[in-house]
């Protein structure tokens, strides 16, 4: 959640970004993989940043270009929107704060 402050407080850019490599770790003994784009930010400057999110293949594929987002004035906090991710995650924790405010009140 606090990592979408800056996305909350400043205007968000939207812009394409080339997939240049793959940072691969080990979790529980299965390799992960965080992808790392590179792109121009609003004042022509290339950034390069590792997106927050790991996953079980290295995708999307090395060279492919996607579309990233990024509060305006902080291009060092871009990532790939996961726009279902995102909604999954507040939902259950919306409904997490629902049932506990529930139990704590009586009504459950």
């Amino acid at each position: 959640m606090r990592s979408d402050l800056p996305f909350l407080r400043n205007p968000v850019r939207r812009t394409s970004a080339k997939i240049v490599r793959h940072d691969r770790r080990y979790e529980d003994g299965a390799p992960v993989y965080q992808p790392v784009f590179r792109f121009a930010d609003e004042r022509g400057t290339f950034v390069e940043v590792r997106d927050s999110v790991y996953l079980p293949f290295p995708k999307p594929v090395i060279g492919e270009m996607i579309e990233i987002i990024y509060p305006e004035g902080h291009p060092e906090k871009a990532r790939i929107p996961y726009p279902v991710f995102r909604a999954l995650i507040y939902g259950a924790l919306g409904y997490a704060f629902v049932v506990l405010g529930m139990e704590l009140t009586g009504w459950w």
